[in-house]
């Protein structure tokens, strides 16, 4: 077995080196669907938002777009200036408000420099102006709630409470992207490149923490 001391050193070149493949792979796609497409949708695009269609109905829009709105602007704002209200403060909303921010700087940006267009307003179950690509609800979902699942894990001490916030915050991390292909504001490939986007903000924010975390430990 490897030294322990080594395997922790090797750790921070690790994610530095899968946040570069990360941005790489958004890097490739977005080169791919200028050049390929024209940032249109792509056969896979298509296929997939079919897929998702099919399946459309009921009980199951009322569901689907509740959970989208888990990642508006405002509900994500709403998050944040609580957390920055609450008196722990420093351990949940500072870094869950800068790692928000960071994600809004990559992502913003793009989307005018692409200029995706959404799919057809006819296909939307809710309202949703601007371009496309990359989703920023995929982006900022993941960074978020991934973010505070990292947190929530280091700082809450009852169990039973931990889980169940980490379940759900699981459960934002992972369906709202998807829940944007459903609702038909975004392309598959917009959530795509948003999670990769946001994975890698949430890498390089949980290797600052924990960088910060030890030194504070062995200034104790």
């Amino acid at each position: 077995m490897g030294n322990p001391k080594t395997v922790s050193g090797n750790a921070p070149v690790m994610r530095i080196a899968a946040i570069i493949i990360l941005f790489a792979c958004t890097a490739a796609i977005s080169i791919i669907l200028k050049m390929e497409y024209d940032m249109g949708p792509s056969k896979a695009d298509i296929a997939i938002q079919d897929l998702f269609f099919s399946i459309r109905g009921g009980v199951l829009d009322v569901i689907v777009s509740a959970l989208t709105h888990c990642g508006d602007t405002v509900t994500i704002i709403a998050l944040c200036a609580i957390l920055l209200i609450l008196p722990n403060r420093l351990k949940y909303g500072v870094p869950v408000s800068l790692a928000a921010l960071t994600g809004l700087v990559i992502y913003k940006p793009m989307k005018h420099i692409f200029m995706r267009a959404r799919p057809d307003e006819v296909l939307h179950l809710v309202e949703q102006g601007g371009y496309s690509f990359p989703s920023g609800h995929s982006v900022t979902s993941v960074i978020v709630y991934g973010l505070l699942i990292f947190l929530i894990r280091k700082h809450c001490r009852n169990t039973a409470f931990k889980n169940v916030l980490t379940v759900i915050c699981a459960i934002l991390a992972a369906g709202i992207g998807p829940s944007r292909i459903y609702v038909g504001v975004h392309w598959p490939t917009d959530v795509l490149c948003g999670w990769l986007i946001g994975a890698g903000v949430l890498i390089a924010y949980i290797t600052i923490l924990e960088r910060i975390y030890r030194k504070n430990e062995s200034l104790q």
